[in-house]
């Protein structure tokens, strides 16, 4: 059975002023396109996790692949942009722009770096090892996804150095 969705004036008229906000920018596309990236990073993590983890771990580790590209595109982008717009500031800026994020999506804190370390050194390489028997490519971001999960089933716990 089919839903019939009304639509009314004013969403027609929303609808018509946004297209025509769209045209007034030659990139509206590139725009559209980093908003639609938003919503749908934002369902995503919405999502729960264990179940997501349970899809990508029964053979669709692909769809890790995909973000781990989209990703990696993204920053090329912001770095891209953001050395663009500093040289336009040069004068004005001498401090250096670099991105808020750390390689896996973190956000810096104070612009240091900091790396997760295994508080449990014995258990981490019992984990690492547990999943490098199961991936054929390792290592791997799905073989060391898989030996943080099981390290953190296990008890294993993180500190950041």
């Amino acid at each position: 059975m089919k839903k019939i969705v009304k639509i009314t004036e004013s969403d027609i008229s929303k609808l018509v002023q946004r297209v025509l906000q769209e045209q007034e920018s030659p990139n509206y596309m590139f725009f559209s396109n980093l908003e639609q990236l938003i919503r749908q990073a934002n369902l995503l993590l919405e999502l729960d996790q264990d179940t997501v983890d349970e899809i990508i771990l029964n053979g669709h580790d692909w769809a890790a692949d995909h973000v781990t590209v989209a990703k990696e595109n993204l920053d090329q982008v912001f770095d891209f942009m953001m050395n663009q717009i500093k040289g336009k500031n040069h004068e004005e800026d001498e401090e250096e722009i670099t991105s808020p994020f750390t390689d896996d999506g973190n956000v810096l804190d104070e612009g240091k770096k900091k790396k997760n370390t295994p508080t449990n050194p014995s258990l981490w390489s019992k984990s690492l090892a547990w999943a490098k028997s199961r991936y054929k490519v390792c290592p791997s971001a799905y073989c060391n996804g898989a030996a943080a999960k099981h390290y953190k089933s296990l008890g294993g716990k993180w500190k950041k150095k």
